[in-house]
């Protein structure tokens, strides 16, 4: 059973949603730094929230693929979606020099954070799920 299906993936959004908000607001406030493009970034963090949460979610679906080669081709392709919305917003608007660094440090960190707890959660589901049917062969 995926750890994040449909009846959960609005709720989970919301939630990873609240904590980067909620990092965002702390770090910004221990740098004493005000972020002019505030609903921008915020917004911004909403839809990389929705995008990273749906390839996560896609995990279920790819399972007889190596771990390694999922995570990795998971974070190839939200990096890349990201990288080329950036290229495509640079012909409408002016981009800081440093856009796509600080974007790649923006999206990377809290990233493997939450691929990390999800599929730590993942691993302690299957671990689970694998006693449980131990303990049914054991009764047989």
């Amino acid at each position: 059973m995926p750890l994040i299906h449909k009846k959960n993936f609005v709720p989970t959004i919301c939630i990873v949603y609240t904590f980067l908000s909620m990092g965002k607001l702390v770090i910004e406030k221990a740098a004493n730094y005000t972020d002019p493009y505030y609903t921008e970034n915020l917004l911004t963090m909403l839809v990389i929230t929705i995008l990273a949460t749906f390839v996560l979610s896609l995990h279920y679906f790819i399972q007889n693929v190596p771990i390694i080669f999922v995570v990795l081709g998971q974070y190839g392709i939200l990096l890349a979606i990201i990288m080329g919305s950036i290229w495509i917003e640079s012909y409408f608007i002016n981009i800081n020099s440093s856009a796509y660094r600080d974007m790649f440090y923006s999206f990377t960190i809290p990233y493997i954070i939450a691929a990390a707890v999800y599929y730590v959660l993942f691993f302690i589901q299957v671990k689970k799920t694998n006693e449980m049917i131990n303990e049914i062969k054991s009764r047989r």
